[in-house]
Formats: C-alpha cells, structure tokens, sequence
C-alpha cells in the first residue's frame, strides 16, 4: 500500500505494523487509515480516497 500511495503522489507516508496485522497509516503526521478501527483492509476506492484527502 506504502507504495502506491508514494506513486500517486501523497506526501510523507508512514505504515506502522501492529499486534495481529493490523496497523495505521498516517499522511503527512495524520491518521488516514486504521485497519485496528475497521476490522479489514482499505479497498482499492478508499486507498484512491485517501490520495484526495
């Protein structure tokens, strides 16, 4: 994911890897995605969804 998203131009990405798989990723030093609060991984739409945020 880490890496699409740095292809499509987002800023400054960090995934961090948590307990049980799951982990967050932070656009420019803000949430933008948690996998701990969704239960799942982002679909293709919502990885896009970030890029317009």
């Amino acid at each position: 994911m880490k890496a699409k998203l740095e292809q499509l131009g987002i800023g400054d990405i960090d995934i961090a890897p948590g307990k049980s798989g799951q982990f967050d990723v932070t656009v420019d030093g803000k949430l933008a995605y948690s996998r701990y609060q969704t239960g799942r991984f982002p679909t293709d739409d919502e990885v896009d969804a970030l890029v317009e945020a």
